[in-house]
């Protein structure tokens, strides 16, 4: 029996490697192999060819020693060979089928390969192109976008040089006393250009002129937001907080706001000792104001001459000098500081006929030095030419000139009622103007 095991082992060797040789020999195109792979495959064949042929010297030797013995085991043998007729049809009956078949699969082996690495290359073309395309995209994009910000900052620039061009016409505006034709110009720049650090001070500034503290405020800090040590938006920022307090009552809020403007001047005047107003006067003259409010009279004498030694061709400075001359009991100097503002205060308006502070100086002093006929064409000007959109040009003569009644005391004060008296109809006729806007 276990030579029979050994015949049909080899049989079907010889079978797996009839298969093997005829796949070799056939003619459709190998599927491509590395060359390691194929000494592999050689020699795997190799030696099952090798124990082909042990196993076919065996059934030899078994043939003839089966043959020795027919005569014991005839039954047997004509058994087992009628098995191995049976075997051997069924063999050449799978070699003839299995041949054709084996190479037909051989075939479609290598052609889904084929097909594979075809669909591969493909893929890959395909992944090319995508990534192409995709780059080819994103540069497009960022051309558009490099051609966008170009357009964006040349229509930037343009709106920045209007915008420039209109800081020109809003300062004449403002010079001609057309505070509302300013703030309207400068409002049209902040639309071309809104963060200008100079539209925003000088709308602030003009604001205050017009009484406007709330939107003073706004800009002044819309300037400081883009650049913090801006003296000239600090400064105007200091008299804001000034002109707030000086509405409000007695007590902390005021105290607190009036230490906010004098925090602000004093933090501009140090960057910038010698700074000037839009007017062309001291920030130390708005110090000193805010001082002699407080009832500081000696540190507002002493920021007044600083002023005074600032624009010495000013008449403002000494003008507020010579009344805090007279707080001192200092009557002789207040007289003579009073002649050299009606000096200076007549040369300012010699020089520009509009200079409404100018005029108010100049009637100041002649009324303190008793020269009451000179002092009326004087006042006819002072009304004619106080700029008609600011509150504070007759607020602020007013309470000059009652200072100064107070100073100079009831004997020698009568003859400034009436002027009082025509500045304070001049305010009641505007009143409705006012309230109207």
């Amino acid at each position: 029996m276990k030579r029979i095991a050994t015949l049909l082992t080899a049989l079907l060797l010889m079978l797996i490697v009839s298969t093997a040789l005829a796949q070799e020999a056939t003619d459709e195109p190998a599927p491509p192999a590395d060359t390691a792979a194929l000494e592999a495959q050689a020699t795997e064949i190799s030696n099952s060819l090798a124990d082909a042929q042990r196993a076919a010297e065996d059934a030899r030797v078994y043939a003839d020693d089966a043959r020795d013995e027919a005569s014991r085991q005839l039954e047997i043998s004509n058994t087992l060979l009628g098995m191995f007729q049976n075997v051997t049809q069924t063999i050449f009956a799978i070699f003839g089928i299995a041949g054709p078949v084996l190479a037909i699969a051989a075939g479609y082996l290598g052609f889904n390969r084929l097909n594979a690495a075809q669909k591969e290359l493909t893929e890959a073309k395909e992944r090319f192109e995508r990534e192409i395309q995709e780059k080819q995209d994103q540069l497009t994009k960022v051309r558009q976008e490099l051609e966008a910000s170009s357009a964006r900052q040349r229509q930037e620039t343009a709106n920045a040089n209007l915008a420039v061009s209109l800081l020109t016409l809003g300062e004449r505006q403002y010079r001609s006393q057309d505070f509302q034709g300013a703030l309207n110009t400068y409002n049209r720049a902040l639309e071309l250009d809104p963060y200008n650090l100079i539209t925003h001070y000088r709308a602030g500034y003009v604001y205050v002129q017009s009484g406007n503290l709330e939107k003073a405020e706004y800009h002044l800090n819309a300037a400081l937001r883009i650049e913090n040590d801006f003296a000239p938006a600090l400064a105007a920022l200091g008299y804001v907080y000034r002109r707030m307090g000086e509405k409000m009552q007695p007590g902390i809020d005021r105290d607190q706001i009036q230490n906010m403007a004098e925090e602000h001047l004093l933090k501009a005047l140090k960057i910038s000792d010698k700074l000037v107003d839009d007017d062309n006067e001291s920030w130390w003259g708005s110090l000193g104001g805010l001082y002699r409010r407080r009832g500081q009279i000696d540190q507002a004498i002493a920021a007044y001459e600083r002023a005074s030694k600032i624009t010495p061709k000013s008449s403002y400075a000494f003008s507020n000098l010579a009344l805090l001359y007279l707080h001192k009991q200092n009557k002789e100097e207040m007289l003579k500081t009073y002649v050299r503002v009606e000096q200076l205060a007549f040369g300012e308006v010699q020089a520009d006929v509009d200079n409404y502070w100018a005029y108010a100086d100049l009637l100041t002093a002649q009324l303190a030095l008793g020269k009451t006929e000179e002092a009326k064409p004087v006042l006819e000007s002072v009304l004619e030419i106080a700029p008609k959109d600011s509150p504070y040009v007759f607020e602020s003569l007013l309470d000059t000139l009652r200072r100064l009644e107070t100073a100079l005391g009831e004997a020698d004060s009568a003859h400034i009622a009436p002027f009082i008296a025509s500045i304070e109809e001049r305010i009641a006729m505007q009143q409705p103007t006012n309230k109207g806007e």
